[in-house]
């Protein structure tokens, strides 16, 4: 009996230890990453998903992950910090094997041949990225230029002394990302984003809150052919997070009134169902959106077209340089009345001139603004910089597929990304090969 039982002590403190060696890499994920975004390879690369694995594959330089004493059994983590560094973290299975990978590609220019330094080893890979790694785990941060390679060193090596209260284990950020069940899941601070991306998820930021403290929660799934990623936004800060929560339900669901009204061409596309007064007074006590609503209110009275909104609205968008359409359904079309007075108070060089029943153009230089109400009552409006529309209704409408419809519909938040018409075809195949081959990304608030 008493063999029996020290058996079963001694199984337990074994497992016990693989555990704790098993999440070991996780301590160098450093604490103030203002992003994180979790990847299981092994389901993904299993289920055909995604080709995040190949893209891993082509940073890291390798064909075949089996071999290069990387563990891809383990999750991989991918995190961002304010200073904007980049960097992956992986569990290293084989420190002896990624030495003699690294070797290999160092015989043939894809890296340096591996130096260690204070017990680690670096190399530089394709001259823009700089691998780190210990017996626990593998750090690869890019793109770095060459001035940058020294200092970034030092950073990683930093990152392998940090201890689990040092890390990123403990930090609330890390908590809630473990907490997502998914092939890819991801946390991430508002801060992490481009200050356009991030906008629409702060549209019910409350007046208190600043980019730093509404963080964005998804989860990331391949369905039908398209990715979708399923999202919520949040804060850290219980007040914040109560009136967020308070402000997200001026978002009703989404219907399918506009599901074939929208342009063929765009990049993106983003819908809500609102009533307009309620979404303006929580849109006028954000700091970011005040600055919009402020440029739209130049020529003509957005405020008061916001007010008029009763039901869904979809925005497209086609370009970079500000091309866009935005429809909506009313529930009033009163500003018309005040046309007259946006015609006189247009600024010097521009003008409003009338192309149809309650249809109009502004023009300002190379800008033009079309916008209409129809006899449907939906407010129609395109601004271009180049070739626009001559009246304001979009030029071109396709319906939605039926797939995309009907994971969009009923939601409360949407936005459609079309990869095919991104601009730049670089920057699109990459995405595509990223995303497994997917042209359609879907984000949804349920």
């Amino acid at each position: 009996m008493i063999k029996v039982l020290s058996r079963i002590v001694l199984a337990t403190l074994i497992m016990l230890l693989m555990s704790c060696s098993e999440k070991e890499y996780l301590n160098v994920i450093p604490r103030e990453s203002v992003a994180i975004v979790s990847v299981d390879a092994q389901q993904l690369s299993s289920s055909g998903q995604m080709g995040i694995d190949n893209a891993i594959k082509n940073i890291l330089g390798v064909d075949n992950t089996e071999e290069c004493g990387v563990d891809f059994l383990s999750k991989i983590y991918i995190f961002e910090i304010p200073d904007g560094t980049l960097g992956l973290v992986a569990r290293v299975e084989n420190a002896g094997r990624i030495t003699e990978w690294l070797s290999e590609l160092s015989s043939s220019g894809k890296c340096t041949v591996p130096e260690e330094h204070l017990g680690n080893r670096f190399v530089t890979i394709g001259d823009s990225w700089i691998a780190g790694y210990s017996d626990d785990a593998m750090i690869v941060i890019g793109p770095v230029s060459a001035m940058q390679r020294d200092a970034t060193k030092q950073k990683i090596q930093k990152m392998f002394r940090q201890t689990e209260e040092e890390g990123a284990r403990g930090a609330r950020l890390f908590q809630k990302l473990d907490s997502l069940d998914a092939p890819i899941s991801f946390v991430l601070n508002l801060l992490a984003l481009p200050e356009k991306i991030a906008l629409p998820f702060a549209i019910c930021a409350p007046k208190e809150s600043d980019a730093s403290q509404i963080i964005l929660s998804a989860t990331m799934n391949k369905e039908d052919e398209i990715m979708v990623i399923r999202g919520e936004t949040m804060s850290f800060n219980a007040k914040i997070n109560t009136k967020l929560q308070e402000n997200d339900k001026v978002l009703r669901p989404i219907t399918k009134e506009l599901f074939d009204k929208l342009s063929p061409d765009c990049v993106g596309n983003m819908f809500m169902n609102v009533e307009g007064e309620q979404l303006l007074k929580i849109m006028q006590q954000n700091k970011e959106m005040q600055v919009l609503l402020a440029g739209a209110n130049t020529a003509i009275d957005m405020d008061n077209i916001l007010r008029s909104v009763s039901g869904d609205m979809a925005f497209s968008l086609f370009d970079t340089e500000g091309d866009i359409d935005f429809i909506a359904c009313l529930g009033k079309k009163d500003f018309l009345a005040d046309v007259g007075y946006w015609k006189s108070s247009c600024p010097a060089g521009a003008r409003i001139t009338d192309v149809g029943k309650d249809s109009y153009v502004y023009t300002d230089g190379d800008i033009r603004y079309s916008f209409a109400v129809n006899a449907n009552n939906l407010f129609v409006s395109s601004l271009r910089h180049i070739n626009p529309p001559k009246s304001g209704t979009p030029s071109a409408s396709k319906a939605l597929s039926k797939d995309i419809a009907t994971k969009i519909e009923g939601t409360k938040f949407a936005m459609l990304i079309n990869i095919d018409n991104i601009g730049n075809e670089t920057v699109g195949n990459i995405t595509k090969s990223l995303f497994g081959g997917t042209s359609k990304i879907l984000y949804i608030k349920e």
